[in-house]
């Protein structure tokens, strides 16, 4: 009789209902995908690793997976193997029918007798949105910035109703971003054109994660002010950004170690390493890896970087296998870049600021109106400086260009317009190359070709008719953008150091005429 039950108890464990106290429900993990919400469905029991059935596989199955694994919501439940079949596995279980609200996917019913429709290319698989997240953007770096979150793959913006300083306390920490500089409402940097997704957010201050505080609900369009929040932390001793492509998802790879900003060596730069980047700056999966920055151009700063192989699984560059911090193997200077599937474009206006110049400051060839802001060169080129110059903070300028204004006599004309930003001890001294050793980070115009020349006197050439040029710095960053400011299509970036006052710089050729905003 004693032999009898004992069958019946193994018979009842071998094809019953899952008993939730037999087996480790932590088991459970996903492979075979390059993102880490998505793939092939592996689970252990008992020790042994296996896949599960796609028998009767389903979106309410595919919900608990991702919600165990902190994937977020699930977006399919594929089944037939679609991410491919995994070596020396077989299926471990199949018939799993879960009501969707189950902790772990192992706590649902299930069967573990073999079931003959069930083989390697029937293993089930899950799609998930990915976990909430948070980031800051439109700021100087991955610590300052506008706060947007991320919930079911979707990412929207923070309502500033009620922010405050123990609300940022809490994204900062979940950032690793220090302590709280500041925070920001009023939209300060910028407004979102993303969905709302959080409004009248109160944290206590010590919560692990900004979703844990009380808020009004997800996706609840409650923001009486309509603005946004932003966030300012003390930062963290190494950081990471994307520059020169007026995009924060794209760009030539920078990373500040010891508060001074440095490149990577593109030697053994490949996708594996852009994908990790692109995932620290939460800017999706890595669409290419560049090489040579041909697109990106090089950087100017040490080489902090080199050697870096990545497995592609890393949260951080920084936690990638490489050559010592500064210990520079390229046999040639060639920087890494990175092109991420995300977009996330800047937008320098959120800084604008008004622009004259001194009417006292130029002879009398150079007319400028009484206002400081309308200026015609009836001589020679002539150079002059704005009204106020800046030792901190972002500034965004703009110059209109009358385009009529067009000189007949070649021979007299050697630079038809010259704009930017120049040091208070250079800014008004005439120079032949007006390069950024010698205090100037300026875009110059003759006829149709425009001329930026680089920190290693390198100059890059663009073509076509500018009418407005928007001017962006961000001085503690260092640095120094051009924009079209009709389509605010990005020009070109300069990075570097600031080491004194700055003014915006202004040289008009003779007969040019332009307009200061």
């Amino acid at each position: 009789m004693l032999g009898y039950i004992v069958f019946l108890l193994l018979a009842l464990r071998a094809s019953a209902v899952f008993c939730p106290d037999c087996v480790d429900t932590h088991v459970v993990r996903l492979s075979n995908a390059a993102d880490p919400c998505s793939g092939v469905v592996l689970v252990t029991i008992g020790g042994f690793e296996g896949t599960i059935c796609d028998l009767y596989w389903d979106m309410n199955d595919a919900a608990v997976v991702c919600r165990q694994l902190g994937c977020g919501a699930p977006i399919s439940a594929p089944g037939g193997s679609v991410f491919g079949t995994l070596r020396n596995t077989i299926p471990k279980i199949s018939n799993v029918g879960c009501r969707g609200d189950e902790s772990s996917v192992l706590k649902c019913s299930y069967s573990s007798k073999p079931q003959v429709s069930c083989d390697k290319k029937r293993d089930a698989s899950v799609q998930c949105t990915g976990p909430d997240q948070v980031r800051l953007v439109n700021g100087p770096s991955l610590c300052a910035g506008r706060v947007e979150v991320r919930h079911n793959g979707v990412w929207g913006k923070v309502c500033d109703d009620a922010w405050g300083q123990e609300d940022a306390s809490v994204v900062c920490r979940q950032l690793v971003c220090g302590a709280v500089q500041s925070y920001q409402y009023n939209s300060s940097f910028g407004i979102s054109t993303l969905p709302l997704l959080m409004s009248n957010v109160q944290c206590q201050g010590d919560e692990s994660v900004l979703w844990k505080c009380a808020q009004r609900g997800w996706n609840v369009n409650t923001c009486p002010t309509g603005r946004n929040a932003g966030v300012t932390c003390t930062g963290v001793a190494d950081t990471i950004r994307l520059v020169n492509s007026g995009d924060a998802c794209r760009g030539r790879v920078e990373i500040k170690h010891e508060n001074r900003w440095g490149t990577v060596c593109d030697r053994e730069w490949d996708k594996k390493d852009a994908e990790v980047v692109c995932r620290q700056l939460n800017c999706g999966s890595a669409s290419s890896a560049e090489t040579r920055n041909e697109i990106f151009l090089n950087g100017v700063f040490p080489v902090w970087m080199s050697d870096v192989k990545c497995t592609g699984a890393e949260k951080s560059l920084f936690d990638c296998p490489r050559a010592s911090w500064g210990l520079n193997s390229c046999p040639w200077r060639s920087d890494g870049g990175v092109q991420c599937r995300e977009s996330r474009v800047f937008d320098p206006t959120v800084f604008r600021a008004p622009l004259s110049v001194d009417p006292k400051a130029a002879d009398a060839t150079l007319l400028i109106s009484s206002d400081g802001r309308d200026l015609r060169n009836l001589g020679m080129g002539r150079c002059v400086q704005g009204s106020m110059g800046v030792s901190s903070g972002r500034w965004y300028w703009e110059v209109n260009i009358d385009p009529a204004e067009r000189v007949s006599f070649d021979y007299m004309v050697q630079d038809q317009w010259r704009l930017g930003v120049a040091s208070a001890s250079v800014s008004t001294r005439l120079h032949d190359l007006y390069a950024p050793q010698d205090g100037f980070w300026v875009l110059t115009q003759e006829w149709s070709e425009y001329t930026v020349i680089d920190e290693t006197n390198r100059q890059h050439r663009f073509y076509g008719t500018l009418s407005k040029v928007g001017i962006f710095v961000d001085y503690e960053e260092g640095l120094v953008s051009f924009y079209d400011a009709d389509t605010n299509e990005h020009l070109y970036t300069h990075t570097t150091t600031f080491k004194e006052k700055i003014y915006p710089h202004i040289c008009l050729g003779f007969g040019r005429h332009v307009y200061l905003q």
